[in-house]
């Protein structure tokens, strides 16, 4: 088997071993695609947790071994922390199988759209008009996807042009850039998620929601250490509710990538469309290099190539 192992701060490698047995409950899957997140590379880039460690959580593939309830030969999503490899050893606890409709590429993009899907959730918008969208990334465009779905109206702020054009593609109301968002959009907004990962769109997002407004924040803030300095003042005169849209519990997350993966299978959200970068083992070293184009959405390994 073939594998990716963070050697230390700013280093990955590709490596080579051999197959484990196969405890109980556990199945043996032969991956077929990978999702490069972007924490995995800041967490090489930044030197964040342990070196040497494998990584690597947004996974398909079939089994190929069953020591659990679970078919040989089932399309799957693994979640795992050790997902760039040719093969993983899985706990039945933390495999999901794949709807006929979902591809094998939808079925690894699950977990982050699971992620969205929780944070979604927590938003009260039962009597929201609109919603201002800060950020269309990957995560930003699923997260309007999703809430296009809702019906609701919402404005997309993005620097990137291709990605403005993608919002429109994927519903949003309007688009505009951040130096063309206007005053009269300023404290405003009564719902404001944030999809940036950066300090400047933080920044912007806060600017944007109104008096006892909702400020959600998805990006996943982890350059500079994860420090950010937010106008707290301005917040507190605002009253702003403040949200955190990620989440921990296993048992969340798994119902959630079910989720994923049904609303993939039928066509309400698929996130291989927003695929613009695929790698074999051999190009995944250079991806965490930096050589992915800088208007790329989302790349992926190809494990089987």
């Amino acid at each position: 088997m073939h594998y990716l192992l963070a050697t230390q701060p700013g280093s990955v490698e590709t490596r080579t071993g051999d197959s484990a047995p196969l405890p109980p409950d556990h199945v043996r899957v032969e991956v077929a695609y990978v999702g490069v997140c972007h924490s995995d590379i800041a967490r090489v880039r930044e030197g964040q947790g342990a070196f040497p460690a494998r990584i690597g959580h947004e996974v398909s593939g079939t089994v190929t071994e069953s020591a659990a309830d679970i078919p040989v030969g089932n399309r799957v999503v693994a979640y795992v922390e050790d997902g760039y490899a040719t093969e993983l050893i899985v706990p039945a606890a933390r495999i999901v199988p794949l709807h006929d409709g979902c591809s094998l590429l939808d079925g690894a993009l699950a977990e982050p759209l699971a992620c969205v899907i929780g944070g979604i959730e927590m938003l009260d918008l039962a009597h929201t008009p609109e919603v201002a969208l800060v950020g269309a990334g990957f995560m930003g465009l699923m997260a309007l996807r999703m809430l296009v779905a809702r019906g609701i109206p919402v404005t997309v702020i993005e620097p990137r042009e291709r990605s403005r054009s993608l919002a429109e593609a994927w519903g949003a109301a309007r688009t505009m850039a951040p130096e063309e968002v206007p005053d009269t959009m300023r404290q405003n907004v009564p719902v404001v998620v944030e999809a940036t990962g950066g300090a400047a769109g933080l920044q912007l997002a806060s600017d944007l929601v109104q008096i006892a407004g909702t400020l959600g924040i998805m990006g996943y803030h982890q350059s500079n250490g994860g420090m950010r300095t937010v106008p707290m003042e301005s917040w507190n005169f605002r009253a702003l509710r403040v949200l955190s849209l990620h989440h921990r519990d296993p048992g969340d997350v798994m119902r959630w990538i079910d989720r994923a993966q049904r609303l993939a299978a039928n066509g309400i959200v698929r996130p291989s469309e927003l695929v613009d970068v695929t790698v074999g083992f051999d190009g995944l070293p250079e991806v965490f290099a930096g050589a992915v184009p800088p208007g790329a959405i989302k790349a992926v390994l190809d494990a089987r190539s």
